[in-house]
């Protein structure tokens, strides 16, 4: 959706100027409030993603084994310790 939205807003201010180069005021205001609320949906669906995409991220480093203490011997898919 973030990915698509720009194109909408490119779209409808395309409209808005044709409309207000054909003399109609009312409906290139129209397209100028809706692209406007366009980009305010797509700023808040970019921050949404950015905040998820970090709560992910600390979650996983808050999960490895350097962060919980346990520092065990890398092992090979065999079972046997990697420096042997």
């Amino acid at each position: 959706m973030a990915v698509l939205l720009p194109m909408v807003i490119a779209v409808v201010l395309g409209l808005g100027a044709l409309l207000s180069s054909l003399g109609d005021e009312a409906g290139a205001a129209a397209c100028g409030r809706v692209g406007l609320g366009i980009g305010v949906a797509w700023f808040l669906a970019l921050a949404a993603t950015a905040t998820a995409s970090g709560i992910v991220v600390l979650e996983a480093s808050a999960s490895s084994p350097e962060r919980s203490g346990r520092q065990g011997r890398l092992e090979r898919p065999d079972g046997l310790p990697a420096d042997e």
